[in-house]
């Protein structure tokens, strides 16, 4: 029987990282807005407009003449587009956040000198290239790791042995393979 795909139901994974990537989008908004306002006043700058308003004829500065207009037009398709914008930013953060949570927890667990893990994202998450990059450098710890004890409990074994003439050069021979296996590790001490 097929197991059933796993959904994530919790929209909000990396609240930080969401609050800001949120209000990064909504001051993206208001600066486009204020662009905009700023570039048609700019424009329209020395003009006059003549129009009726109903059934009376006025003259005035093109920017005054369009502000109550252009303030009503800004504001409703800003929030079409702030409304339709959290949809976008829900999906989006959610794709980046998710994926996030998982590199987190899956490098809490090699901290602790868990290698077996590996960070599994879903197909429609985003950040795939450091995942695959993230996973060969799990699976490199977890072979230099599995290398090292094998060594280790080789050496155990040859100094637990009895008699033997060898028995100091397989010794030799097994902490020589153990600092060869270190050395290809860099490290800070």
């Amino acid at each position: 029987m097929a197991k059933p795909k796993s959904r994530r139901r919790n929209y909000f994974v990396k609240k930080k990282f969401q609050a800001n990537f949120f209000l990064k989008f909504v001051g993206l908004l208001l600066l486009e807005g204020l662009m905009i306002y700023a570039l048609f006043m700019y424009v329209s700058k020395g003009t006059l407009t003549a129009a009726y308003r109903g059934t009376e004829f006025t003259i005035q500065n093109t920017g005054s003449f369009f502000l109550t207009d252009f303030v009503v037009i800004v504001s409703l398709v800003g929030a079409a587009v702030a409304i339709m914008g959290v949809f976008v930013f829900m999906y989006l953060s959610h794709r980046i956040g998710g994926a996030l949570y998982r590199f987190e927890k899956t490098l809490e667990a090699a901290k602790d000198g868990d290698f077996i893990q590996r960070v599994k994202l879903r197909r429609t998450d985003e950040l795939h290239d450091l995942n695959h990059q993230m996973n060969l450098f799990l699976e490199a710890m977890d072979v230099r790791v599995g290398d090292l004890k094998r060594g280790i409990t080789q050496a155990l074994s040859i100094v637990k042995e009895s008699g033997g003439d060898d028995r100091m050069k397989r010794i030799e021979d097994a902490l020589k393979n153990l600092r060869s296996g270190l050395d290809q590790m860099r490290t800070s001490k």
